[in-house]
Formats: structure tokens, C-alpha cells, sequence
């Protein structure tokens, strides 16, 4: 098998798993059901996962991987590319609390920390770009500040769960721009 036509095929695995696991839950699907959303055998998604453990983490590096690529091929900078992947997290989690929230659980405990820590690196590199020697100033690190945004991000994901609330894109993202709003105000008069 090429290396094009394995990486599709996983893909595909990794999109049939996503969309199972959010409608049955993450614990309720088995191979047989992912392989017949993906439109492959069985056998061909134990070739590629040994089991629902390696296929969940896959799952996870994907999500992230998908959120770092779409961080570095972006026109944006600074504030405004960090909005857009803030956006991009939201819209996932809407269209895929279930799988989403596992994901934020998963790299909180350490599931995924490398892959997480080039999104805090990325979104840092962004308030870098955007205030530069002035984060001296504030006595603030670009890190400090990323550790911050996605924070705001992991505490919404964990307020809606707690509470029970739907993922809904629109009211998340206008609560997302509250907290964001409020850190930048703070910074922005310290500068």
C-alpha cells in the first residue's frame, strides 16, 4: 500500500471514529462499526490501530495536528490568528463535545502535552508578534499569556460539562471574546 493511500485510509478510520464516538460515546464503539463508517474491513483498522486506546490517541494527535496547521498556514497574526484558533477550537467542540472534551481531558492529564505545547508555543509566538518588548513592561511572558488563553478555553469546555450546557458555537464564541477581552484590556494598561 502507498504511503498516500495508508494515510487516506486513515483518515478515514480517524473521521468514522470521531463521528461514532460522538454519537455512542468514546467507549461504545467497536472496530466493526468504525470500520463500516470508514468503508474499509476490520482487519485494515487493526492494521492501522492495535486497539481503541492507539486509536483514540491517534485521534487526538490528528485534532491537534489539524489545529497547528491551520495555526502556521494562516494569513493571520498575532491577536487576530489567536481569535481564529480559538474559533476553530470552539466550532470542533461544538460540532463534537463528546470528543472534544476528551481531547481537553486527555491533554490536561498528559495524554498529548508535546503536541499541546506547540499550540501554547504558537498562540505565544502570536502575542509576541503583537506586543512585543512591551510584554516586559507588563511583567507578563508570551508564555504566561498562552498558558492563559488556553485555559479560558479548557475552563469553558469543563463549564459547559459541569453545567450541563449545550455546545453552541455563537454563545461560546461570544464568552470566548468576553475573557479574551478582559485579558487584553488588563495587558493593553499595563503596556
Amino acid at each position: 500500500m502507498s504511503e498516500r493511500k495508508r494515510t487516506k485510509t486513515q483518515r478515514a478510520i480517524l473521521h468514522a471514529a470521531k463521528v461514532l464516538y460522538e454519537k455512542q460515546g468514546v467507549g461504545n464503539v467497536p472496530f466493526d462499526d468504525i470500520a463500516e463508517t470508514a468503508g474499509v474491513c476490520r482487519t485494515t483498522v487493526f492494521n492501522h490501530f492495535a486497539d481503541a486506546a492507539e486509536l483514540q490517541q491517534a485521534l487526538a494527535v490528528a485534532e491537534i495536528g489539524e489545529l497547528i496547521e491551520f495555526g502556521e498556514e494562516s494569513s493571520l497574526k498575532g491577536i487576530a490568528l489567536i481569535y481564529a484558533l480559538l474559533d476553530k477550537l470552539i466550532d470542533d467542540t461544538a460540532n463534537y463535545p463528546r470528543v472534544m472534551a476528551r481531547l481537553a481531558n486527555a491533554t490536561i492529564l498528559g495524554g498529548e502535552g508535546g503536541r499541546v505545547s506547540e499550540i501554547e508555543r504558537l498562540i505565544a509566538r502570536q502575542y509576541e508578534q503583537e506586543f512585543g518588548a512591551g510584554l516586559a513592561k507588563a511583567r507578563v511572558s508570551a508564555s504566561m499569556l498562552a498558558q492563559m488563553t488556553l485555559g479560558f478555553y479548557y475552563g469553558q469546555v469543563n463549564h459547559q460539562l459541569a453545567f450541563g450546557l449545550p455546545f453552541e458555537s455563537e454563545p461560546m464564541r461570544k464568552e470566548m471574546r468576553v475573557m479574551m477581552q478582559l485579558l487584553l484590556r488588563g495587558l493593553r494598561a499595563d503596556i
